[in-house]
């Protein structure tokens, strides 16, 4: 499988979905006026990639400075898929930065993964 990218727009994080180094960045903004278009290639290409390759272990950088009520959908579904392969025995590692002062993105990140047992998230600096 190919790299994925998607370029940072002015209401779109970049994304960066990377077989060979078994990752996924998004980083950025998000706040499409209809997320459904852009989250679902993402989403699409990830469940393909851990399926097929089912690795030992994926990381998911999530570098967000603000996240809009409607894609909030998307990323849970992002995580939905993760803990799947998790489930399935790949170690998934979420890696949550956020500013240290913005506490509803700090939530956000850990209400994300609540209902999912197969997840290990890491909250972290914006900066760091």
């Amino acid at each position: 499988m190919q790299t994925l990218k998607a370029q940072k727009t002015t209401v779109t994080p970049e994304v960066v979905l990377n077989p060979s180094e078994q990752s996924l960045l998004i980083e950025g903004e998000c706040y499409p006026e209809n997320p459904l278009p852009f989250f679902t290639p993402i989403v699409d290409a990830l469940q393909r990639h851990l399926k097929e390759s089912k690795p030992a272990s994926f990381v998911a950088n999530m570098r967000l400075q603000y996240v809009n009520s409607a894609s909030t959908k998307g990323l849970r579904t992002i995580m939905a898929v993760l803990n799947e392969a998790g489930e399935a025995g790949t170690s998934i590692r979420v890696l949550w930065a956020h500013d240290e002062e913005d506490d509803a993105l700090e939530e956000l990140g850990t209400d994300l993964v609540e209902d999912f047992t197969f997840i290990q998230m890491e909250h972290r600096p914006l900066g760091g």
